[in-house]
């Protein structure tokens, strides 16, 4: 990375994340460490690295762990996951309590919007109206694909970092349908020289960019084309340009899932992003005993909670089975007898 602009202005970083805790603290991890790390790279250099962590802002936590690497946090009001029984709690002011009998749909589909606008003006404030230069970076989730659109608005790199393996894949019918529709760019990616973006990547993650919500919000706010990849006037491919593949960082082990062969270039396994033993916990009092502050005023004792999770992992009456804890719907494809566990 090449220092700063001919302006003199720090490079910036800007770390985007979106979806509930396992989806989002890894990141978070993430643009700590490449904060303490490039701190340390340029020590003796009076231009370091903005780095900015934007998030939801039910993720508040975070920001004291990111404000000792001296990482921004900057919080956007979308909840994490919504539910209809949520819609009640959601203050965005497009969201009026008397809206009456809206549709569930129409009403996340409102939250949308306003959470889009908020994500622009977050990276709004940190590019500004500046020009920007080879150093500056977005890097973002699956779940926050606004990212990998701004940062072609702002003309810098994006990267993808993905705490466990793309949930979801193309509809069946994609490639049949994006051919049929966008011949030309069809061809444009399947003739792309190496390195750049490629009918490979298209399949494996950037299909859903070219979603029809994408393009009205590419065209109504971003004015962008509202296919990626396009002439905004003539809609046709960018031949004369060629995007570097963007870089997807997998963040599992190669022992958990081996690299296929099938998958683009630009991914890449990169180990499991583990948090710090002060990130796991959501209370002050056993943060700090298990940081090692013996000088805590607290007596030593975990809080009702984690102590009766100390009990159940420690007791002696479920030794003789093994644990599951079911997170997501994996269970619904496990092979095994659920029964031969002891399910949390």
């Amino acid at each position: 990375m090449d220092g700063c602009g001919g302006d003199g202005r720090r490079p910036r970083a800007v770390f985007m994340a979106f979806g509930t805790h396992g989806d989002v603290f890894p990141i978070a991890v993430c643009s700590s460490s490449l904060s303490l790390a490039l701190a340390a790279a340029f020590a003796n250099d009076q231009q370091q690295y903005t780095v900015v962590f934007i998030t939801h802002s039910a993720h508040q936590s975070l920001s004291t762990h990111l404000a000792v690497s001296k990482v921004r946090y900057m919080p956007v009001a979308s909840p994490p996951a919504l539910a209809s029984e949520q819609l009640d709690n959601i203050s965005y002011d497009s969201v009026q309590s008397n809206a009456g009998p809206e549709s569930f749909s129409r009403r996340k589909e409102i939250i949308q919007t306003e959470h889009r606008k908020a994500c622009l003006a977050s990276v709004e404030e940190v590019f500004g109206n500046d020009p920007s230069i080879h150093s500056d970076f977005i890097v973002i989730n699956f779940f926050a694909l606004e990212g990998c659109h701004l940062a072609e608005l702002f003309q810098v790199k994006c990267i993808i970092a993905a705490p466990y393996f793309l949930p979801y894949s193309a509809p069946s019918s994609f490639e049949r349908q994006f051919k049929q529709s966008f011949p030309l760019l069809y061809k444009y990616f399947q003739e792309a020289p190496p390195n750049t973006v490629c009918w490979t990547d298209i399949t494996h993650w950037m299909w859903a960019l070219f979603m029809e919500s994408w393009g009205l919000w590419r065209n109504d706010c971003l004015n962008l084309s509202p296919i990626p990849y396009t002439d905004p006037v003539t809609n046709l491919p960018l031949w004369h340009v060629r995007a570097e593949s963007p870089l997807l960082l997998y963040g599992f082990s190669k022992e958990i899932v081996e690299r296929p062969g099938y998958w683009p270039s630009s991914a890449h396994i990169c180990g499991f992003w583990f948090l710090p033993m002060a990130w796991q916990f959501s209370c002050d009092k056993c943060r700090e005993l298990f940081s090692g502050d013996f000088n805590s005023s607290f007596e030593g004792i975990l809080c009702a909670n984690h102590a009766g999770l100390e009990d159940f992992l420690m007791g002696s009456s479920y030794l003789s089975l093994p644990i599951f804890i079911g997170l997501s719907s994996i269970g619904s494809v496990v092979t095994v007898e659920l029964n031969d566990f002891y399910n949390v």
